[in-house]
């Protein structure tokens, strides 16, 4: 599964200015001198990989390092294809999402959020339309 990730994520560096990755929480997950804050404790980070986010950028065997800016302030961050959840190009309105749903079953390191579904979850009611007839018949 981490060359499948690794391919994609290459593809996707290629074709897209920017892309994201959400990362669950993981042991080997290094995001700085920062960590992980708040609900990203839970619920993982979503890493900003592009020209003016990243200035460094190095996919190695086992994990990904990136050079991150996070408030002004530059972060080593590492990582590890196990924590890879998702790979979008966009967050408001994605292209492409890929997914990384199946884990192995003694991988107790990583927790399972699957945020980024293909089909929206909103329900669209429909609403019939009204047509109004006016009446020019009475004085």
């Amino acid at each position: 599964m981490n060359q499948l990730k690794k391919l994609i994520i290459n593809a996707a560096m290629e074709k897209f200015d920017k892309i994201y990755i959400h990362a669950l929480p993981h042991n080997k997950l290094i995001v700085g001198e920062r960590g992980l804050i708040n609900t990203e404790k839970n619920n993982g980070i979503v890493l900003a990989i592009g020209s003016s986010s990243c200035s460094e950028f190095k996919m190695e065997d086992d994990f990904i390092f990136a050079k991150l800016r996070f408030n002004g302030v530059w972060e080593d961050v590492f990582i590890p294809y196990e924590a890879v959840d998702a790979v979008l190009n966009d967050l408001h309105k994605p292209l492409c999402i890929f997914n990384f749903p199946y884990y192995e079953e003694n991988n107790e390191n990583v927790m399972r959020i699957n945020k980024y579904t293909a089909v929206p979850d909103k329900q669209t009611e429909k609403k019939r339309a009204v047509i109004v007839k006016p009446d020019f018949t009475k004085k």
